[in-house]
């Protein structure tokens, strides 16, 4: 690995100078000092700020998780709306955020509650309890954790967007609808996974300007958001947007969309300044998706349309495409089984006025976990860990998809698998099982990624 530049962080935020001076480890050089910091493992880095101001500093300063990033000792995080059912004697992995006093504390609420709830649309009727949850799996080290929020038990995640702000290490929570109501909120929440101590890592953000679900939502470079279309409380669906600055936690309104879009699927590209709305479906024709998107342009402030962009009407593009992190225009789509088939992943790419497909890759066999028809997949692409040869010599990207999947002879279960494409390897294709713990079944709502 290459050096790494210390003085790219101030250690010593106002300290005099003084711990400056200090080496990261004493008796080592700094640059070997760093190298070690760099793969401590994630679920560490809370203990590892404990040990001196210097370290706290540097272990929660977004440019100590870019080193990681370059050395190739960054971690896969995926990120989990999905509903959660909790058993008398569950046991959960302590999560990243939350000590284990406080999960035994809520743990044994749950249990002195009978794992029984009133359903406010059946007045007196009790049904097993089923709550929102974010959960994280760590696909590096094949771990899977369930995050609490200490004095944030409001949080409504029933069917609330996770979107990832990768260059901050921050997740942002969006939406989603209030557990008494059933109807849909405009709250927004941050999780901050590098800044600050255990317990104030959450925090409440501005809300949006429209209370709306099943919108379509995307980052567009650094730290802006685009949120538009989705259906407001009488499930009318909408053709409003509106952008979101992370840095100023301030929204901001955009011209309308020229079509209502409920249920449509929000991309962006890296490098492209353009966010794409794909699909959706107006409130008189719910349920047969359009075939066109709309593109919003933020250096013309407009709006313009793109055909044959999802030409499947019977079918969501929610959760079954994603794009990837480089500046061409590719996109992968989960494609369905076709006359007994097993379904298989298609990545297309833009040529001209266009979209065409450049490989196709099947899914696993459906006796996997993965056979339902609902299918779930998420973008994994990154230099993390296990991706560098140890000499510090820059490789191609390895490229990971996560395929999750419901129903099908695993019928309530959820299945997983991580494909890895190698482009140093002919391109070769792998599909690697994902082992999902039973208290993690639920068939997630949203996800995002991280690598931290």
């Amino acid at each position: 690995m290459g050096g790494i530049d210390r003085n790219h962080i101030d250690y010593d935020e106002g300290g005099g100078g003084r711990e400056q001076e200090q080496q990261l480890i004493p008796g080592l050089p700094d640059e070997i000092g760093m190298e070690c910091l760099v793969r401590v493992p994630y679920g560490s880095h809370s203990r590892m700020k404990s040990v001196c101001r210097g370290w706290r500093t540097l272990f929660s300063h977004p440019s100590f998780y870019e080193q990681r990033r370059k050395a190739r000792t960054a971690e896969h995080l995926v990120c989990l709306v999905q509903p959660l059912q909790f058993h008398a004697h569950l046991h959960v992995d302590v999560d990243v955020v939350l000590k284990e006093r406080d999960y035994k504390k809520r743990q044994q609420r749950q249990q002195q509650e009978d794992c029984r709830y009133h359903h406010p649309s059946q007045p007196g009727s009790l049904l097993p309890l089923y709550q929102y949850g974010l959960s994280i799996f760590n696909a590096t080290h094949q771990t899977w954790h369930q995050v609490m929020m200490p004095g944030m038990d409001s949080i409504p995640m029933m069917f609330s967007h996770c979107v990832a702000l990768p260059s901050s290490g921050k997740l942002l929570l969006l939406g989603g609808w209030d557990p008494t109501t059933l109807h849909p909120v405009p709250h927004v929440y941050v999780l901050d996974f590098i800044a600050g101590e255990c317990r104030r890592r959450w925090r409440r953000a501005a809300p949006m300007s429209v209370a709306r679900s099943f919108f379509a939502c995307a980052v567009v470079g650094r730290s802006t958001l685009y949120v538009a279309g989705g259906h407001d409380s009488q499930k009318n669906a909408l053709r409003s947007a509106e952008v979101y600055d992370a840095e100023a936690d301030q929204w901001k309104t955009l011209p309308a969309m020229s079509e209502e879009r409920d249920e449509s699927q929000g991309l962006s590209w890296e490098g492209d300044s353009r966010f794409w709305v794909v699909s959706g479906y107006s409130t008189e024709n719910q349920g047969r998706f359009r075939s066109d998107a709309e593109c919003y342009d933020a250096e013309t402030g407009c709006w313009s349309k793109v055909e044959g962009l999802w030409p499947f009407p019977s079918s969501s593009p929610r959760g079954g495409c994603v794009t990837g992190q480089s500046n061409r225009h590719q996109w992968w789509r989960l494609a369905a089984e076709e006359q007994g088939g097993i379904g298989e992943i298609r990545e297309y790419e833009r040529e001209a006025d266009r979209w065409r497909v450049v490989s196709s890759i099947p899914l696993p066999h459906p006796e996997s976990g993965i056979g339902g028809s609902s299918k779930f997949v998420i973008n994994l692409d990154g230099d993390g860990d296990g991706d560098g040869d140890g000499d510090g010599k820059k490789k191609s990207r390895r490229r990971m998809l996560m395929v999750m999947g419901s129903g099908g002879e695993r019928e309530g279960k959820v299945g997983a698998f991580i494909l890895e494409r190698n482009p140093n390897d002919e391109g070769k294709t792998k599909w690697n099982h994902v082992h999902v713990p039973p208290q993690f079944n639920g068939f997630p709502y949203s996800a995002a990624h991280l690598l931290l």
